[in-house]
């Protein structure tokens, strides 16, 4: 086809007409290529292939720098969320610090997604003054979501109501801040166990405390246990065997503490399970947000 046009160049325009359609075709051969390169990465990218996807972004960028057009600055965008979804968390934080630089036309999605980072990696003292900053921004509904997402993490059950509520009707994430505000408000209602009550019920009588977390297995064990051993210490002393009884008493006391402490730590066990799963089922309702546009 190349060869066709040339020819018809050559004999309609002479050597200049020539030079010309070689130029032509050279760039249309180039961006052919670089659209491809852009069109594989993306592929790997929605693949979750975020290692290769890393290479091929930053092959577009070295090729089509000069442009520095719409899809290059997506380019350079996505290698930071591909360190940042490959869970390479210092690396997406320092990309995107230095991204900050690169493309500051672009800096509010950029803070969002250093603050999104923090988010991801528990740090949610330092993500939320970012998103503070970013409430009067394009990026405002979006921010007041994760806003509220850094309370609910932190078990902040108000603040995160009250960051839901600024999400306006015509958000795409209005929908999702609705059904976590009914969350923020659950979470009050959390079953807690106080780890001291059912302490001290164990101390008052054995089992009792393990009873009170509905682990009547445990209780039942622990009562027998430590009631039966403190029996047996009693029941040697009666007869005379000292070294038996104090032996026997001894362990008595071993059960006795442990079945109290044991309780006390059942307690925190059950609030933090009951705390964690409440936690993965907002989780699993956290809509994907797309910060670039």
């Amino acid at each position: 086809m190349w060869k066709i046009i040339l020819l018809l160049c050559l004999i309609l325009f002479g050597e200049n007409g020539v030079k010309n359609a070689e130029c032509g075709i050279q760039n249309a051969e180039f961006l052919e290529r670089t659209e491809n390169v852009l069109a594989f990465a993306d592929n790997l990218f929605d693949n979750e292939d975020y290692y290769r996807a890393i290479g091929e972004y930053q092959r577009f960028v070295f090729i089509s720098k000069a442009a520095r057009n719409k899809s290059t600055q997506k380019a350079m965008f996505r290698i930071g969320l591909c360190y940042q979804k490959s869970r390479q968390w210092t690396a997406a934080t320092k990309y995107f610090k230095e991204l900050q630089t690169q493309l500051p036309e672009q800096i509010e999605p950029i803070r969002f997604e250093i603050a999104r980072t923090c988010y991801l990696m528990g740090e949610f003292q330092q993500a939320i003054p970012i998103f503070q900053s970013l409430t009067g921004t394009t990026l405002a509904d979006y921010s007041q979501y994760m806003l509220g997402s850094c309370y609910l993490k932190q078990m902040d059950w108000t603040g995160a109501e009250d960051a839901f509520r600024h999400v306006n009707l015509d958000s795409s994430v209005y929908a999702s801040a609705q059904e976590m505000i009914e969350f923020a408000q659950n979470g009050c209602n959390l079953p807690h166990k106080p780890p001291f009550a059912a302490g001290i019920m164990s101390m008052l009588f054995p089992g009792a405390g393990q009873m009170y977390l509905h682990r009547f297995g445990d209780g039942t064990f622990s009562m027998l246990l430590t009631l039966g051993t403190a029996w047996l210490g009693h029941h040697y002393f009666q007869q005379g065997d000292k070294t038996a009884g104090n032996i026997l008493s001894g362990l008595g006391y071993v059960f006795y503490a442990g079945n109290a402490y044991g309780a006390a730590a059942s307690a925190k066990l059950i609030n933090a399970s009951s705390l964690a799963n409440y936690l993965e089922q907002i989780k699993e309702r956290e809509p994907t947000i797309e910060s670039w546009k």
